[in-house]
């Protein structure tokens, strides 16, 4: 999986106790690449509790990308396959973005960072 990673351009590829690290972009935060039963998860996460609505949203729109909360924040999840490792840089650009608009909607007018 890590040499499917690097051949995908993820970059700061590394594993640690079985679990994958990598950046879809150097200035994002690190993903997860776990193996489940299942086959290989990737897992964005973010701290950001999105509401019921906004996940709603993103899961409409990315019906293979289910959005929700664990452990208290917001992430992605995506089962590994070559056609979706391709699209998984452009769907943590987008997760995180959405985030960033959802804090800034969510604070007050003088409310610091």
């Amino acid at each position: 999986m890590e040499q499917l990673l690097h051949a995908a351009g993820f970059t700061g590829v590394e594993t640690v106790d079985g679990v994958i690290y990598a950046r879809s972009d150097p200035a994002l935060p690190e993903f997860t690449v776990s193996e489940t039963a299942a086959g290989w998860l990737l897992v964005q996460a973010w701290p950001l509790r999105a509401t019921a609505a906004q996940m709603a949203a993103w899961n409409a729109r990315h019906p293979d990308t289910v959005m929700d909360i664990h452990q208290g924040e917001t992430r992605i999840t995506l089962p590994v396959s070559p056609e979706n490792l391709a699209r998984w840089a452009d769907l943590t650009r987008e997760m995180v973005t959405q985030c960033v608009a959802w804090r800034r909607e969510s604070r007050q007018r003088d409310e610091g960072m």
